[in-house]
Protein backbone atom coordinates (compact mmCIF):
# COMPACT_ATOMS: atom_id res chain seq x y z
CA UNK A 1 0.00 0.00 0.00
CA UNK A 2 1.10 3.16 -0.63
CA UNK A 3 1.02 4.14 2.80
CA UNK A 4 3.01 1.58 3.66
CA UNK A 5 5.73 2.62 1.24
CA UNK A 6 5.59 5.80 2.82
CA UNK A 7 6.36 4.68 6.45
CA UNK A 8 8.95 2.72 5.88
CA UNK A 9 10.02 3.07 2.40
CA UNK A 10 11.55 5.62 0.30
CA UNK A 11 14.04 7.55 2.72
CA UNK A 12 13.02 5.24 5.72
CA UNK A 13 10.35 5.55 8.47
CA UNK A 14 9.12 9.08 9.06
CA UNK A 15 8.38 9.40 12.41
CA UNK A 16 6.55 12.57 14.80
CA UNK A 17 6.87 12.42 18.08
CA UNK A 18 4.09 14.58 19.51
CA UNK A 19 5.28 16.34 23.19
CA UNK A 20 8.96 16.77 24.66
CA UNK A 21 9.38 15.81 27.95
CA UNK A 22 10.19 12.26 29.46
CA UNK A 23 8.13 10.55 28.17
CA UNK A 24 9.46 11.75 24.43
CA UNK A 25 12.92 11.57 25.34
CA UNK A 26 12.00 7.60 26.43
CA UNK A 27 10.24 7.44 22.92
CA UNK A 28 13.65 8.85 21.35
CA UNK A 29 16.28 6.52 23.20
CA UNK A 30 14.71 3.29 22.65
CA UNK A 31 14.07 4.44 18.70
CA UNK A 32 17.62 4.04 18.55
CA UNK A 33 17.06 0.43 18.39
CA UNK A 34 14.95 0.18 15.37
CA UNK A 35 16.37 0.23 11.83
CA UNK A 36 14.97 1.87 8.92
CA UNK A 37 14.15 5.36 10.35
CA UNK A 38 14.81 7.87 7.95
CA UNK A 39 13.54 11.40 10.14
CA UNK A 40 12.25 11.97 13.56
CA UNK A 41 10.26 15.24 14.46
CA UNK A 42 9.78 16.38 18.31
CA UNK A 43 7.41 18.85 18.22
CA UNK A 44 7.47 20.98 21.06
CA UNK A 45 6.82 24.48 22.18
CA UNK A 46 9.40 24.08 24.88
CA UNK A 47 13.64 22.46 25.50
CA UNK A 48 12.95 18.96 24.74
CA UNK A 49 13.65 17.09 28.61
CA UNK A 50 13.60 20.51 30.55
CA UNK A 51 9.75 20.45 31.27
CA UNK A 52 9.08 22.81 34.52
CA UNK A 53 8.44 19.83 37.04
CA UNK A 54 12.03 18.66 35.99
CA UNK A 55 13.46 22.29 35.80
CA UNK A 56 15.97 24.32 38.14
CA UNK A 57 13.08 26.53 39.27
CA UNK A 58 12.00 23.50 41.14
CA UNK A 59 14.58 22.35 43.03
CA UNK A 60 12.80 22.72 46.49
CA UNK A 61 11.27 19.47 45.18
CA UNK A 62 11.77 15.80 45.22
CA UNK A 63 10.63 12.96 43.08
CA UNK A 64 8.32 10.62 44.67
CA UNK A 65 9.28 7.69 43.21
CA UNK A 66 12.93 6.07 44.26
CA UNK A 67 15.60 6.14 41.56
CA UNK A 68 15.41 2.15 41.42
CA UNK A 69 12.15 3.12 39.20
CA UNK A 70 12.91 6.48 37.35
CA UNK A 71 14.57 5.39 35.02
CA UNK A 72 14.64 5.64 31.13
CA UNK A 73 15.78 1.91 30.33
CA UNK A 74 12.79 -0.18 32.23
CA UNK A 75 15.08 -3.19 32.74
CA UNK A 76 18.04 -3.58 35.13
CA UNK A 77 20.18 -1.49 37.19
CA UNK A 78 18.13 2.38 37.24
CA UNK A 79 19.79 4.13 34.13
CA UNK A 80 19.33 7.52 36.41
CA UNK A 81 21.41 6.04 39.17
CA UNK A 82 23.94 4.89 36.71
CA UNK A 83 24.08 8.49 35.78
CA UNK A 84 23.94 10.29 39.04
CA UNK A 85 26.64 7.73 40.48
CA UNK A 86 29.02 8.61 37.41
CA UNK A 87 28.73 12.15 38.46
CA UNK A 88 29.65 11.74 41.84
CA UNK A 89 26.42 12.17 43.51
CA UNK A 90 26.62 9.58 46.42
CA UNK A 91 22.92 7.83 45.44
CA UNK A 92 21.21 4.22 46.41
CA UNK A 93 18.32 2.92 44.37
CA UNK A 94 15.63 3.66 47.32
CA UNK A 95 16.52 7.26 47.40
CA UNK A 96 14.17 10.33 46.30
CA UNK A 97 16.34 12.83 44.54
CA UNK A 98 15.39 16.51 43.29
CA UNK A 99 13.63 16.41 40.39
CA UNK A 100 15.76 19.28 38.52
CA UNK A 101 18.74 16.20 38.47
CA UNK A 102 15.84 13.99 36.77
CA UNK A 103 15.11 17.02 34.09
CA UNK A 104 19.48 17.32 33.86
CA UNK A 105 19.12 13.11 33.11
CA UNK A 106 16.28 13.79 30.62
CA UNK A 107 18.11 16.49 28.57
CA UNK A 108 21.67 14.87 28.42
CA UNK A 109 20.27 11.52 27.04
CA UNK A 110 18.04 13.11 24.30
CA UNK A 111 21.14 14.66 23.21
CA UNK A 112 23.34 11.47 23.39
CA UNK A 113 20.18 9.51 21.40
CA UNK A 114 19.73 13.03 19.09
CA UNK A 115 23.83 12.56 18.23
CA UNK A 116 23.99 9.16 17.77
CA UNK A 117 21.02 8.67 15.54
CA UNK A 118 22.02 11.17 13.35
CA UNK A 119 25.37 9.69 13.37
CA UNK A 120 23.77 6.87 11.74
CA UNK A 121 21.95 8.81 9.14
CA UNK A 122 18.69 9.98 11.11
CA UNK A 123 17.49 13.37 10.49
CA UNK A 124 16.52 14.43 14.52
CA UNK A 125 14.08 17.90 14.02
CA UNK A 126 12.80 19.69 16.71
CA UNK A 127 9.61 21.31 15.39
CA UNK A 128 8.54 24.31 17.76
CA UNK A 129 5.16 23.76 17.99
CA UNK A 130 2.05 21.85 19.21
CA UNK A 131 0.18 19.16 17.43
CA UNK A 132 -3.74 20.29 17.16
CA UNK A 133 -5.12 17.08 14.89
CA UNK A 134 -4.13 14.27 12.66
CA UNK A 135 -5.55 13.18 9.57
CA UNK A 136 -4.69 11.14 6.82
CA UNK A 137 -4.44 7.23 6.65
CA UNK A 138 -1.75 4.88 8.07
CA UNK A 139 1.12 5.04 7.12
CA UNK A 140 0.35 8.64 5.21
CA UNK A 141 -0.76 11.04 8.18
CA UNK A 142 -0.74 14.77 8.15
CA UNK A 143 -0.24 16.77 11.19
CA UNK A 144 -1.53 20.06 11.66
CA UNK A 145 0.23 22.17 14.08
CA UNK A 146 -0.50 25.44 15.94
CA UNK A 147 0.26 27.97 13.64
CA UNK A 148 -1.39 26.29 10.41
CA UNK A 149 1.87 24.08 8.93
CA UNK A 150 1.10 20.41 8.60
CA UNK A 151 3.69 17.67 8.81
CA UNK A 152 3.71 14.94 7.03
CA UNK A 153 4.06 11.24 9.30
CA UNK A 154 4.17 8.06 8.57
CA UNK A 155 3.99 7.07 12.18
CA UNK A 156 3.17 9.41 15.20
CA UNK A 157 4.23 8.52 19.03
CA UNK A 158 1.86 10.85 21.48
CA UNK A 159 3.92 11.91 24.64
CA UNK A 160 1.20 14.62 25.47
CA UNK A 161 1.08 13.97 29.06
CA UNK A 162 -2.45 13.53 30.67
CA UNK A 163 -4.99 15.57 29.54
CA UNK A 164 -6.57 19.45 31.03
CA UNK A 165 -6.67 20.13 34.81
CA UNK A 166 -10.03 19.00 37.23
CA UNK A 167 -11.03 22.24 38.45
CA UNK A 168 -13.55 21.97 41.60
CA UNK A 169 -17.37 22.92 39.93
CA UNK A 170 -16.87 25.72 42.54
CA UNK A 171 -13.93 27.60 41.04
CA UNK A 172 -14.57 26.84 37.65
CA UNK A 173 -16.59 30.47 36.31
CA UNK A 174 -13.17 32.25 38.23
CA UNK A 175 -10.20 30.54 35.92
CA UNK A 176 -8.25 32.86 34.69
CA UNK A 177 -9.36 35.48 37.27
CA UNK A 178 -6.17 37.51 39.78
CA UNK A 179 -5.62 35.29 42.67
CA UNK A 180 -6.57 32.20 40.93
CA UNK A 181 -3.36 29.66 40.23
CA UNK A 182 -4.75 26.78 38.51
CA UNK A 183 -2.12 23.58 38.07
CA UNK A 184 0.03 22.25 36.19
CA UNK A 185 1.84 25.92 37.08
CA UNK A 186 5.57 26.23 36.71
CA UNK A 187 7.33 26.88 40.34
CA UNK A 188 8.26 30.22 39.46
CA UNK A 189 4.09 31.21 38.88
CA UNK A 190 3.60 29.84 42.65
CA UNK A 191 6.03 31.69 43.88
CA UNK A 192 4.57 34.93 42.54
CA UNK A 193 1.74 33.96 45.62
CA UNK A 194 2.45 36.67 47.66
CA UNK A 195 4.42 35.65 51.02
CA UNK A 196 2.66 35.39 53.91
CA UNK A 197 -0.98 35.26 52.27
CA UNK A 198 -3.87 32.89 53.11
CA UNK A 199 -4.55 30.58 50.35
CA UNK A 200 -6.98 27.84 49.57
CA UNK A 201 -5.76 24.63 48.21
CA UNK A 202 -8.12 22.90 46.58
CA UNK A 203 -7.08 19.08 46.74
CA UNK A 204 -4.55 16.46 48.46
CA UNK A 205 -2.61 14.32 46.69
CA UNK A 206 0.79 14.50 45.07
CA UNK A 207 0.21 17.85 43.11
CA UNK A 208 -1.23 19.74 46.01
CA UNK A 209 1.24 18.26 48.55
CA UNK A 210 3.92 19.95 46.63
CA UNK A 211 1.65 22.94 46.17
CA UNK A 212 1.54 23.56 49.93
CA UNK A 213 5.73 22.47 49.82
CA UNK A 214 6.20 25.43 48.17
CA UNK A 215 3.63 27.78 49.30
CA UNK A 216 4.33 27.09 53.07
CA UNK A 217 8.29 27.87 53.30
CA UNK A 218 7.22 31.65 52.41
CA UNK A 219 5.03 32.00 55.34
CA UNK A 220 1.50 31.67 53.43
CA UNK A 221 -0.95 30.01 55.28
CA UNK A 222 -2.26 27.16 53.47
CA UNK A 223 -6.00 24.77 54.00
CA UNK A 224 -5.90 21.78 51.79
CA UNK A 225 -9.80 20.85 51.27
CA UNK A 226 -10.66 17.75 49.12
CA UNK A 227 -13.28 15.77 48.87
CA UNK A 228 -11.64 12.55 50.61
CA UNK A 229 -10.01 14.69 53.08
CA UNK A 230 -6.72 12.92 53.16
CA UNK A 231 -3.40 12.57 52.15
CA UNK A 232 -1.50 9.93 50.47
CA UNK A 233 0.31 7.61 52.65
CA UNK A 234 4.19 7.73 53.69
CA UNK A 235 6.79 5.33 52.28
CA UNK A 236 10.51 5.21 52.64
CA UNK A 237 11.02 3.65 49.24
CA UNK A 238 9.77 2.70 46.07
CA UNK A 239 11.85 0.09 44.12
CA UNK A 240 11.59 -3.50 42.81
CA UNK A 241 11.38 -6.67 44.39
CA UNK A 242 11.47 -10.36 43.74
CA UNK A 243 8.26 -10.77 41.62
CA UNK A 244 5.02 -12.43 43.62
CA UNK A 245 3.50 -13.40 40.26
CA UNK A 246 0.66 -11.30 40.71
CA UNK A 247 0.40 -10.31 36.87
CA UNK A 248 0.63 -13.79 35.83
CA UNK A 249 -2.08 -15.11 38.41
CA UNK A 250 -4.34 -11.63 37.50
CA UNK A 251 -4.11 -12.67 33.52
CA UNK A 252 -5.61 -15.62 34.51
CA UNK A 253 -8.73 -14.03 35.65
CA UNK A 254 -8.70 -11.38 32.98
CA UNK A 255 -11.48 -12.97 30.86
CA UNK A 256 -13.54 -13.10 33.63
CA UNK A 257 -16.25 -10.03 33.22
CA UNK A 258 -18.86 -10.90 36.02
CA UNK A 259 -19.09 -8.48 39.16
CA UNK A 260 -17.75 -11.29 41.40
CA UNK A 261 -14.72 -11.76 39.33
CA UNK A 262 -13.82 -8.18 39.65
CA UNK A 263 -14.53 -7.94 42.98
CA UNK A 264 -12.29 -11.07 43.48
CA UNK A 265 -9.27 -9.26 41.61
CA UNK A 266 -9.67 -6.79 44.00
CA UNK A 267 -9.53 -8.76 47.26
CA UNK A 268 -6.71 -10.27 46.05
CA UNK A 269 -5.17 -7.11 44.93
CA UNK A 270 -5.54 -5.29 48.22
CA UNK A 271 -5.08 -8.19 50.44
CA UNK A 272 -1.38 -8.45 48.68
CA UNK A 273 -0.66 -4.72 49.75
CA UNK A 274 -1.55 -5.14 53.28
CA UNK A 275 -0.27 -8.34 53.63
CA UNK A 276 3.16 -7.65 52.27
CA UNK A 277 5.38 -9.33 54.67
CA UNK A 278 5.01 -11.37 58.40
CA UNK A 279 4.04 -8.90 60.71
CA UNK A 280 2.33 -5.70 60.63
CA UNK A 281 1.20 -3.97 57.56
CA UNK A 282 2.18 -1.05 58.53
CA UNK A 283 -1.24 0.56 57.21
CA UNK A 284 -2.78 2.67 59.92
CA UNK A 285 -6.42 2.38 60.25
CA UNK A 286 -8.10 5.32 58.42
CA UNK A 287 -11.14 7.27 58.99
CA UNK A 288 -11.23 7.50 62.55
CA UNK A 289 -8.10 9.62 62.41
CA UNK A 290 -7.32 12.60 61.28
CA UNK A 291 -6.01 13.37 58.04
CA UNK A 292 -2.46 15.05 59.83
CA UNK A 293 -2.66 12.54 62.88
CA UNK A 294 -2.85 9.50 59.96
CA UNK A 295 0.01 11.39 58.63
CA UNK A 296 1.73 11.48 62.01
CA UNK A 297 1.18 7.86 62.93
CA UNK A 298 2.30 6.68 59.07
CA UNK A 299 5.45 8.84 59.27
CA UNK A 300 6.47 7.29 62.64
CA UNK A 301 5.96 3.75 61.20
CA UNK A 302 8.03 4.92 58.21
CA UNK A 303 10.78 5.93 60.57
CA UNK A 304 10.38 2.55 62.13
CA UNK A 305 10.82 0.53 58.85
CA UNK A 306 7.34 -0.91 59.33
CA UNK A 307 5.87 -0.24 56.21
CA UNK A 308 6.28 -3.53 54.22
CA UNK A 309 3.08 -3.10 52.09
CA UNK A 310 5.97 -0.52 50.13
CA UNK A 311 8.18 -3.49 48.50
CA UNK A 312 4.35 -5.06 47.00
CA UNK A 313 3.52 -1.44 45.35
CA UNK A 314 5.98 -1.67 42.11
CA UNK A 315 5.03 -5.13 41.10
CA UNK A 316 0.84 -4.13 42.12
CA UNK A 317 2.01 -1.09 39.38
CA UNK A 318 3.34 -3.59 36.86
CA UNK A 319 0.57 -6.20 37.11
CA UNK A 320 -2.20 -3.86 36.72
CA UNK A 321 -0.84 -2.14 33.68
CA UNK A 322 -0.34 -5.26 32.32
CA UNK A 323 -3.94 -6.70 33.33
CA UNK A 324 -6.07 -4.03 32.78
CA UNK A 325 -5.37 -3.10 29.61
CA UNK A 326 -6.84 -6.12 28.36
CA UNK A 327 -10.47 -5.38 30.44
CA UNK A 328 -13.42 -4.18 28.93
CA UNK A 329 -13.64 -1.00 29.30
CA UNK A 330 -16.23 -0.61 31.99
CA UNK A 331 -14.62 -3.39 34.20
CA UNK A 332 -11.49 -1.84 34.72
CA UNK A 333 -13.37 1.11 35.47
CA UNK A 334 -15.27 -0.34 37.83
CA UNK A 335 -12.26 -1.70 39.39
CA UNK A 336 -10.73 1.79 39.55
CA UNK A 337 -13.58 3.11 41.31
CA UNK A 338 -14.31 0.45 43.54
CA UNK A 339 -10.79 1.07 45.06
CA UNK A 340 -9.90 4.44 44.21
CA UNK A 341 -8.82 5.65 47.25
CA UNK A 342 -7.25 2.78 48.56
CA UNK A 343 -5.01 2.22 45.45
CA UNK A 344 -4.21 6.27 44.86
CA UNK A 345 -2.74 6.52 48.75
CA UNK A 346 -0.29 3.62 48.32
CA UNK A 347 0.32 3.59 44.37
CA UNK A 348 0.84 7.37 45.00
CA UNK A 349 2.19 7.83 48.50
CA UNK A 350 4.61 9.97 49.61
CA UNK A 351 8.11 9.91 50.94
CA UNK A 352 9.03 10.46 54.33
CA UNK A 353 10.68 13.47 53.84
CA UNK A 354 8.39 15.29 52.18
CA UNK A 355 5.68 13.45 55.19
CA UNK A 356 8.02 15.45 57.70
CA UNK A 357 7.98 18.52 56.13
CA UNK A 358 3.75 19.02 56.12
CA UNK A 359 3.85 17.80 59.63
CA UNK A 360 6.53 20.92 60.43
CA UNK A 361 4.76 23.63 58.81
CA UNK A 362 1.14 21.96 60.23
CA UNK A 363 2.98 22.71 63.65
CA UNK A 364 4.13 26.14 62.77
CA UNK A 365 0.33 26.84 61.69
CA UNK A 366 0.63 27.35 58.20
CA UNK A 367 -0.66 24.09 57.14
CA UNK A 368 -3.85 22.68 57.89
CA UNK A 369 -6.92 20.49 56.14
CA UNK A 370 -10.43 21.46 56.15
CA UNK A 371 -12.01 18.31 56.15
CA UNK A 372 -14.61 18.99 53.71
CA UNK A 373 -15.30 21.02 50.65
CA UNK A 374 -16.26 24.34 49.25
CA UNK A 375 -19.87 24.77 48.33
CA UNK A 376 -19.29 28.22 46.65
CA UNK A 377 -16.64 30.40 46.24
CA UNK A 378 -16.84 34.32 45.24
CA UNK A 379 -14.67 37.65 44.66
CA UNK A 380 -15.02 39.76 46.80
CA UNK A 381 -14.18 43.78 46.82
CA UNK A 382 -10.60 44.51 47.67
CA UNK A 383 -10.00 41.14 45.83
CA UNK A 384 -10.14 38.43 48.59
CA UNK A 385 -12.46 35.20 48.18
CA UNK A 386 -15.00 34.28 50.53
CA UNK A 387 -15.24 30.66 50.66
CA UNK A 388 -18.95 28.98 51.88
CA UNK A 389 -18.28 25.58 52.99
CA UNK A 390 -20.99 22.16 52.77
CA UNK A 391 -21.34 22.97 56.87
CA UNK A 392 -22.54 26.56 56.55
CA UNK A 393 -19.76 27.95 57.66
CA UNK A 394 -17.64 30.40 55.62
CA UNK A 395 -14.22 31.56 55.52
CA UNK A 396 -12.08 34.24 53.33
CA UNK A 397 -8.63 33.67 51.54
CA UNK A 398 -6.46 36.07 49.69
CA UNK A 399 -5.42 33.30 46.98
CA UNK A 400 -6.93 30.16 45.65
CA UNK A 401 -4.79 27.34 43.64
CA UNK A 402 -6.44 24.05 42.45
CA UNK A 403 -4.13 20.92 42.29
CA UNK A 404 -7.33 18.65 42.27
CA UNK A 405 -5.73 16.79 39.24
CA UNK A 406 -6.23 15.59 35.74
CA UNK A 407 -8.78 14.83 33.42
CA UNK A 408 -8.33 11.95 31.28
CA UNK A 409 -6.58 12.94 28.00
CA UNK A 410 -9.39 14.37 25.66
CA UNK A 411 -8.78 13.00 22.24
CA UNK A 412 -11.89 13.03 19.90
CA UNK A 413 -12.52 11.43 16.47
CA UNK A 414 -14.83 13.41 14.17
CA UNK A 415 -17.20 11.98 12.06
CA UNK A 416 -14.42 12.46 8.82
CA UNK A 417 -12.31 10.42 11.00
CA UNK A 418 -9.82 13.53 11.99
CA UNK A 419 -8.02 13.26 15.22
CA UNK A 420 -8.38 16.04 17.37
CA UNK A 421 -5.68 16.19 20.16
CA UNK A 422 -6.37 17.30 23.77
CA UNK A 423 -9.61 19.48 22.75
CA UNK A 424 -13.04 19.39 23.98
CA UNK A 425 -15.15 16.83 22.51
CA UNK A 426 -16.80 18.09 19.13
CA UNK A 427 -20.53 17.55 18.76
CA UNK A 428 -19.91 14.81 15.54
CA UNK A 429 -16.96 13.34 17.04
CA UNK A 430 -16.62 10.49 19.42
CA UNK A 431 -13.34 9.25 22.02
CA UNK A 432 -10.82 7.84 21.03
CA UNK A 433 -10.08 4.11 22.29
CA UNK A 434 -6.62 2.48 23.05
CA UNK A 435 -5.67 -0.64 22.91
CA UNK A 436 -3.39 -3.11 25.01
CA UNK A 437 -0.61 -2.32 22.23
CA UNK A 438 -0.95 1.62 22.91
CA UNK A 439 -2.37 1.56 19.62
CA UNK A 440 -5.20 4.25 18.92
CA UNK A 441 -8.38 2.90 16.97
CA UNK A 442 -10.89 5.43 15.61
CA UNK A 443 -13.06 3.26 14.70
CA UNK A 444 -14.44 -0.12 13.30
CA UNK A 445 -13.47 -1.41 9.88
CA UNK A 446 -10.25 0.85 9.91
CA UNK A 447 -6.73 -0.52 8.97
CA UNK A 448 -4.52 -0.70 11.97
CA UNK A 449 -3.12 2.96 12.94
CA UNK A 450 0.28 3.28 13.22
CA UNK A 451 -0.63 6.21 16.21
CA UNK A 452 0.82 5.08 19.74
CA UNK A 453 -0.17 7.01 23.07
CA UNK A 454 2.99 6.31 25.64
CA UNK A 455 3.03 7.25 29.21
CA UNK A 456 0.24 9.27 30.46
CA UNK A 457 -1.51 10.08 27.32
CA UNK A 458 -2.62 6.06 27.84
CA UNK A 459 -4.11 6.68 31.17
CA UNK A 460 -6.80 5.56 32.13
CA UNK A 461 -6.15 2.33 29.69
CA UNK A 462 -3.01 1.78 31.80
CA UNK A 463 -3.92 3.11 35.68
CA UNK A 464 -0.66 4.04 36.61
CA UNK A 465 1.08 6.21 34.46
CA UNK A 466 2.71 9.28 36.67
CA UNK A 467 6.17 7.85 36.92
CA UNK A 468 9.23 7.18 34.35
CA UNK A 469 9.29 3.82 34.41
CA UNK A 470 5.96 3.16 33.17
CA UNK A 471 6.93 5.79 29.84
CA UNK A 472 9.89 3.61 29.24
CA UNK A 473 8.15 0.31 29.01
CA UNK A 474 5.79 2.15 26.59
CA UNK A 475 8.67 3.26 24.66
CA UNK A 476 10.29 -0.08 24.60
CA UNK A 477 6.69 -1.69 23.90
CA UNK A 478 6.92 0.41 20.66
CA UNK A 479 10.18 0.21 19.63
CA UNK A 480 10.01 -3.13 19.17
CA UNK A 481 6.51 -3.30 17.65
CA UNK A 482 8.14 -1.53 14.91
CA UNK A 483 11.60 -3.62 14.71
CA UNK A 484 8.82 -6.65 14.38
CA UNK A 485 7.67 -5.28 11.04
CA UNK A 486 11.26 -4.70 10.13
CA UNK A 487 11.35 -8.53 9.82
CA UNK A 488 7.99 -9.37 9.12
Amino acid sequence: MAGQRHASGGGGRRIVIVGGGPTAVAALTHLRSVSGIGEVTIASRNEIGLTEPFSPSGSRLICNTSLDVTSLDPDGPSDLLRYLAGRGWPVHREDFVPRHLVGSYARERYLAARDAMSRAGVRIRHERDEVRSVAGEPGAYRLTLTSGRVLPAGDVLLCTGGGGPFVPPALREHVGSPGVTVLPASPAELRAVPAGTRVLLLGSKLSAVDTALLLCPRGCRVVMASPSGQLPAVRTRLTRQPDHGFAARWQDRAGWAAETDIRRTVRELLRAARAGADGPSGIVPGRRLHALERLRAETERAAAGKVPWQDLVAEVIDAMNTVLPHWPAHDRERFLALHREAVSRYVSAIPERNARLLLHYADAGLLSLAGLCPERIDHEPGGSWRVKWQDGSASRFDHVVSAAGHRRPAHTVTASGELRLGQAPVPEGSPVRIGAGLRLERGAGRPPERIWALGSASWPVFPVVNYLRAAAQHARCVARQLAEENQA
